[in-house]
This record gives C-alpha cells, structure tokens and sequence, in this order.
C-alpha cells in the first residue's frame, strides 16, 4: 500500500511558507540595481588620470572646437565625444558628471548581457548578468571618461541582436544587429575585430545574399572612417603601445578580463579566477547540453577570433595597436561563455560552487581597490590639494603630461606651458606620483629633494600616492628649464608655472 508522507508543517518544495523562489527577472532588477549602487555610489573615490583629462579637456573646448581637435586628442571614432559633450551640459562638467554617463552605460550592460544569456537559458541568463555585476574590468570601465563603457554597451547589444538573428532570422533582425554595430563602430575602432566573426558566421548559415545588405551598411561606414582613423594614427597617439611587448600585452590582457586592471595581489587572483574559468569550461564540456555547448561555442569562436585578428596584425607589424582596453569589449562574447560555464544545468552544484567563488574574488578585488589608494588611479585630485593655490607664481615640474590631469583640479587656466629656456619664480615644486609594477605593489612616489641654485628645500609633502617637494628663494631667481628637468632624471618632464 502507497503511503504519502504530508510535507513537513511550514515548507513548500524545499522552501519556508511564506517564502518563495525570486523569479529570474527579479534577480536582473536586484542585480542591476546592485550594479547601480557599486558604480555611483563610489564614482568620486578615485582621481581622475592623464586618459580622462584629454577627454575633459577635450569637451571643454566646445562642440566645434571638440571635432576639430579629435584627431590630434583621441584615437577613437566621434560618438561618445559627441554624446558626453550633450550629457555635460545636463550633468555638470565635473568629475562625478563626466563619470556618470559611463556608470549608467555599465550598469545597462547588465540587464543586456541577461537577454544573451538568456538565448540558452534563464539561469544562463541571470550568470550573465551576475559576471557583468561584480567583474573588476566592467566596473573599472564604468567609471572612466573615456569610450569604453558606452562601446562595451554597444558591443553588448549587437551581440543579442546578432543571436536573435541567427536564431530567427528575419530582414528587421538584420537590420537592428547592424544598426548596433554602426553605432559601435562609432565608438571604437576595434568593432571591426567582432563583427567580422559574427558576419562569418551569420554568412555560414543564412548565405551572403540575405546578410549582403545590412553588413555592407556597416563595412560602409567603417571605410567612412579611415580618414580619421589614419589622421589619428599620424599624431602619433598610439605610439605607446609598442612600447611593451606584444607577449607582455597579451597577458595584461588575459588578467583584465578576469581580474581587472590593477589591483594587490594581482597575480595570485588572476591566476585562481582563470583556474575556477577553466574548470568551468571542463565542466560545460563534460556535463553541458548541446544547447549549452552551441551558444558557447558561438560566443568563444567570437571571442577568440576577436583577440586573434589584431593580435595577428601586431605581431606581423601589419599595424600594431593591440591593447588590453583596446579589446575589452570581447569580454562580452567572454562573459556569455562563463556564464554557459557556471550555468550548466546538468552539473548545478559543481558549476555553482565554481562560479560564486570567482565572483567573490572578483568582488574582493573591487573592494580592495576602492579601499587602498594606491591601486587606484594616478592620484592627482590629492597632489592638486597639497599644492594648493600660490601666494605667487610657482614653478612645477612634474611628469610628462601630468599638466592635464593636474588642471582638472588647479583650474584649466591657472598652469601654463614654459615655452622658453627660462623661467622667473621664488618657488619651485616638484611633484611625483607612485609607480605601479605589475605582480606586486607599486613603488612609492620618489621627488627631487636637491634644491635649485639660489632655493633651499621648504618642505615635502609625502603620501602612498604622491609626492611633493617645495622649494623657496628670498628673491627671484630666473631659472634654466632644462636644468630643473635634469634634477628630475627625466629629460621629458614638463616644467609648468601656475598663477
């Protein structure tokens, strides 16, 4: 005979009374909004750095002013310039306005990266959503005035439109995967690397001839762009890169995607995020499903070739412009096969377990890095307060560049260039931040404390991110430009005069 035990008093399936399973749509609403109070409630904990200031001082120009001076400023297409420039005037043109646009374009991604999960599943979906959250990369970005969190958006929306479109293919399907990648493209060059994969594979299954049109649109108005992008490339502002070694680049890469840009402990965290990645993808192997496998197999064919393409064109010197943030959208098409990874249905448990420990270091770097400056940006806002406001006109000698960053919080018209060999002050300030160092903490800031002639050393200012050292004379004394750069060691460092 059948006997039925009744449930224990107070439970239903597994849950108290009362008590019910929040939905998936209520977990993308909880998550976003916790994405919301990470990346606006601490948009003003760090300074702003050399990167944002070009951008700032860029918008300051006004509208015109801004588009003619993008091609020797940026190296990026006009759309974000275009549309921050609009947001500032609603939001201010200080740093937390400036942040904004980018914090609110990071914590959209969110509930995006839910609907590419979502092609697979719910619980796909919701992983997603919850790797986009916490990841150290997607937060750092959502808080810069620079393209990258407006085109990690962008690259995000195409990428769902692009799954719909291979799922049900239709003409307005096409048409709105392209219409996102156009607006990408305008983002940031490096669109190209994602949409060739997508055109690919979208031309493998539905033919050339239904998907001519729409990824032509796109293709037209990236060759609309070359212009500027070989004007961009002539001032020289990509130089840089080259100065690391490609492999050394391709790692800073693998790191960002997993534990960001700088944070202690890097390599440790980095190298255990990327261990519970593989297990991930082991199990998705082992245990996944086919629908599971396909949408990962997707977004890792994407991804990879992504990264392969202008990796290939550096390592050929075809044009070598490859940088971490300079593919960091690809961590969308990433996120999407993590989130196939932790959300394999047939090995909850085991994917669960893995996936909440690599969010609880992701949330552990986020955290650490908001709590200990040096980690943080280059601190100018700080160095800006222990200068201060001059009795007179000053003398700063600082690193190359650091005039920008610095005039962000000294006033844009208190600093000027020293143009001549030689400057008139009866103060001299050197100032010099700490140094990051990859794998390990930075190096703390070190100044000249070696007095100019005729100046005697008045005191220095000394924190973990900075460094200030002020000279005073009892007369002025006109210096030699050059001279004070020497005292530095740097034959690069700007010589500046504030009033």
């Amino acid at each position: 005979m059948l006997t039925v035990r009744p449930r224990a008093a107070g439970r239903i399936d597994g849950w108290s009374a009362g008590r019910r399973r929040p939905s998936p749509t209520e977990l993308v609403v909880a998550l976003t909004l916790l994405g919301a109070i990470l990346r606006f409630a601490t948009l003003n904990v760090q300074s702003i750095w050399l990167d944002e200031s070009a951008t700032m001082l860029l918008i300051h120009r006004g509208f015109s002013g801004m588009l003619s001076n993008l091609p020797e400023s940026q190296s990026s297409p006009p759309l974000y310039y275009i549309l921050i420039w609009a947001w500032t005037k609603v939001f201010g043109t200080g740093p937390v306005g400036f942040r904004s646009f980018s914090a609110l374009a990071g914590t959209l991604t969110i509930p995006v990266m839910y609907l590419a999960g979502r092609q697979v599943s719910q619980r796909v979906g919701v992983w997603a959503a919850l790797l986009t959250t916490v990841n150290p990369a997607m937060y750092y970005y959502s808080q810069e005035v620079r393209d990258y969190g407006l085109w990690i958006l962008l690259t995000a929306v195409a990428f769902v439109l692009w799954q719909r479109a291979l799922q049900a293919p239709d003409g307005r399907r096409l048409a709105l995967w392209a219409g996102a990648s156009i607006l990408a493209v305008l983002t940031h060059y490096f669109t190209a690397f994602l949409f060739v994969p997508e055109t690919i594979i979208l031309a493998r299954r539905l033919g050339w001839r239904r998907i001519l049109a729409p990824a032509g649109a796109v293709v037209v108005v990236g060759l609309a762009l070359v212009p500027l992008a070989v004007a961009q490339t002539a001032s020289g502002k990509v130089t840089w890169i080259e100065e690391a070694s490609l492999p050394s680049r391709l790692g800073e890469t693998a790191k960002l995607f997993v534990v960001g840009v700088y944070g202690p402990l890097e390599i440790v965290s980095a190298v255990l995020a990327g261990l519970l990645a593989l297990a991930g993808a082991v199990l998705l192997l082992r245990r996944g499903d086919e629908r599971e496998r396909g949408l990962a197999r997707d977004a890792a064919i994407v991804a990879a070739v992504a990264v392969a393409l202008p990796l290939l064109s550096a390592a050929t010197r075809t044009l070598d412009v490859y940088d971490g943030r300079n593919v960091i959208a690809v961590w969308i098409p990433f996120g999407v096969f993590l989130a196939c990874c932790f959300g394999t249905a047939r090995a909850r448990r085991s994917a669960t377990l893995l996936g909440v420990a690599l969010c609880v270091i992701s949330l552990a770097v986020i955290a650490s890095i908001d709590v200990l400056p040096t980690y943080q940006r280059d601190d100018w806002r700080a160095a800006a307060h222990a200068i201060g406001t001059p009795p007179s006109t000053r003398v700063i000698v600082l690193e190359r560049y650091g005039s920008a960053p610095l005039s962000i919080y000294l006033g844009l018209s208190s600093l000027h260039g020293v143009y001549g060999k030689r400057v008139a002050t009866r103060e001299v300030d050197f100032v010099a931040l700490r140094k990051r160092r990859t794998g390990g903490a930075p190096y703390p800031a070190e100044v000249n404390t070696r007095p100019p002639a005729g100046f005697r050393l008045a005191g220095v200012t000394k924190t973990e991110t900075f460094a200030v050292a002020r000279f005073v004379a009892a007369r002025t004394i006109s210096l030699n430009a050059n001279a004070l750069r020497r005292l530095t060691g740097e034959a690069t460092a700007e010589v500046i005069v504030q009033r």
